[in-house]
């Protein structure tokens, strides 16, 4: 995407000379004091990373932004409820919410255009992975700018794949292979940690690994080695799970579950990075910026010994990671008199410089490319630099996880029915097609064909 494209001007870079000196310094951006200028702004919000150092640091942040910040934070079904509520108000209740990048094709009709205030306030969005600024455009509208966008990837322990002299995973195979070797090789180690939990983290567990195996969830047309979203059609609607892809993905889950840990069925989102944090497993799929819980822990195993690729990818598949993680949107219900004051905080909350302010209390991502390589942010979080890099190498996509309305639904018809394949009470192939058949039936009820 080039700097024509979006309308920005290439002197509006901020300088990384800039942004470094006011990371080292830990210094208050220039224009940050009157940001809020007295006023109170109010966020819905996730208890992920980037908003739980935000409370972590409520004090500072007012003051630096010389106002009051209401952070409203709640797990992800909630704030999905919640923000689906906000949109039936006369006025939002909320002038910035958290919005996931597969939730913006559900959340679209309840969002502003970002475009106009962009233009006015000459902000460069150049800085920001292509992928990750882009993921908020639909229709030529800008929908939301990126705070903590990051993709899913595979960590592993280096110490442990070089003594026992086993390569970084590429392939799904290797990821088999090294977790049958490791697995039990120590007290108390499994081969791999993963999400497994019903429902929504296993969801889309299914939805990320089928990507991994060259296919997404619904039919969307072909766009090289990925899939274009740009443009979905009814017709791109009809669920893939019965493709090769479909069955493969529930094949490699149940092997995986012979290298897993006690309760893996139960294991979800932070649970699987705590224990491989704390040297219960050799591996671990992992959001990128849920590496802080090791990477800053003195008293981890995995501290300093953590290698990342990309997600591994089956036979025939490119290696592309899933991007997931948060945008910072404004409701289009809210009061027109509050538009301003909620872009600003928006600009400023996602400047460079806060940014990397972010990661010093533990919130390892950074969408910028600026931020990705100042020395001090590398060091505190040394996947960060990796992940830019996939970005550049066109490695993170978001067609896994296609934001369309229907995107939770099928989340939760996969998360129910390969639960129920793991504990053994359905075939893969019974889970498979089930699952074909009921997000068949949702979008046939939908009226797509």
């Amino acid at each position: 995407m080039t700097k024509e494209k979006l309308g920005f001007s290439s002197f509006s870079v901020r300088s990384l000379l800039g942004a470094t000196a006011l990371m080292t310094a830990t210094a208050i951006p220039a224009h940050a004091q009157s940001v809020l200028d007295g006023e109170t702004i109010r966020i819905l919000a996730i208890g992920d990373p980037v908003f739980q150092v935000m409370q972590s640091m409520q004090d500072e942040l007012e003051t630096m932004a010389g106002g009051k910040i209401q952070l409203d934070v709640r797990p992800f079904d909630v704030l999905r409820q919640q923000v689906l509520l906000n949109a039936k108000n006369s006025d939002s209740g909320y002038d910035l919410i958290a919005v996931d990048l597969p939730q913006f094709g559900e959340y679209r009709p309840y969002l502003t255009d970002l475009n106009p205030l962009i233009a006015a306030s000459d902000y460069d969005g150049s800085d920001f992975h292509d992928v990750a600024w882009s993921g908020a455009q639909f229709g030529g509208q800008q929908l939301g700018i990126p705070i903590q966008p990051h993709p899913q990837i595979l960590a592993y322990r280096k110490d442990l794949f070089d003594a026992a002299e086993i390569a970084a995973p590429v392939t799904t195979e290797d990821v088999l292979n090294a977790a049958k070797a490791l697995h039990g090789s120590q007290a108390g180690l499994s081969g791999i940690c993963w999400n497994a939990a019903r429902g929504t983290a296993l969801g889309q567990t299914f939805m990320m690994n089928m990507g991994d195996f060259g296919q997404a969830p619904i039919d969307l047309s072909h766009d090289g080695t990925s899939f274009a979203m740009s443009d979905i059609q009814p017709e791109n609607m009809h669920p893939m799970i019965t493709s090769d892809a479909g069955y493969a993905t529930a094949n490699y889950l149940m092997e995986l579950m012979k290298y897993s840990p006690p309760g893996v069925l139960n294991m979800a989102w932070d649970e699987r990075v705590r224990v491989y944090g704390q040297g219960g497993c050799a591996m671990t799929y992992i959001w990128s910026g849920r590496s802080a819980i090791f990477e800053l822990d003195e008293a981890s195993a995995a501290k300093g010994n953590t290698g990342y690729v990309p997600h591994p990818h089956g036979p025939g598949a490119p290696a592309a990671s899933t991007l997931g993680g948060w945008y910072l949107s404004i409701p289009n219900n809210l009061d027109e008199s509050r538009v301003d004051l909620a872009w600003e905080f928006a600009d400023w909350l996602t400047s460079a410089e806060m940014l990397a302010k972010y990661t010093e209390g533990g919130n390892c991502v950074s969408p910028r490319h600026s931020v990705s390589q100042d020395p001090a942010v590398i060091a505190r979080c040394p996947v960060i630099p990796f992940v830019d890099a996939m970005a550049e190498a066109g490695q993170l996509q978001g067609w896994q996880r296609p934001p369309v309305l229907e995107i939770q639904g099928i989340v939760d018809v996969l998360g129910t029915e390969m639960h129920q394949m793991l504990a053994g009470e359905k075939t893969p192939g019974e889970a498979v097609e089930n699952s074909q058949n009921l997000i068949d039936r949702m979008m046939q009820a939908a009226g797509y064909y």
